[in-house]
């Protein structure tokens, strides 16, 4: 894609996904490059001064979720082009995956 367009482009990979104890799917991430995959918050501060322990953004199903709504489900849109975000990265769709000492299905 650099070579095409002079520039470097983050891509997402993407499926629907069920979700336990929510009703519907939602799109997520199943390959990622390019792109922040997570966003570590913990130990920065909110609005209010409180510390972040656990917040942690998964980045690149954030993206896979916007870009479903989209492409639709059924329309057959194969990709969505998402612009101005601040998401340059590193990092693989792997690292979405919870631990498995935190699994709760384990």
């Amino acid at each position: 894609m650099r070579e095409l367009t002079g520039r470097n482009v983050g891509v997402v990979v993407t499926d629907s996904f069920g979700r336990p104890w929510r009703q519907g799917t939602i799109d997520v991430a199943l390959g990622a490059a390019g792109v922040e995959v997570m966003r570590d918050l913990r130990g920065a501060h909110d609005r209010v001064g409180y510390e972040l322990h656990a917040t942690m953004i998964a980045t690149a199903d954030e993206i896979a979720s916007a870009a479903e709504l989209v492409m639709g489900k059924v329309e057959g849109i194969p990709a969505a082009v998402v612009r101005g975000l601040e998401v340059a990265g590193t990092g693989s769709a792997r690292d979405l995956v919870i631990p498995e000492e935190r699994d709760l299905f384990r």
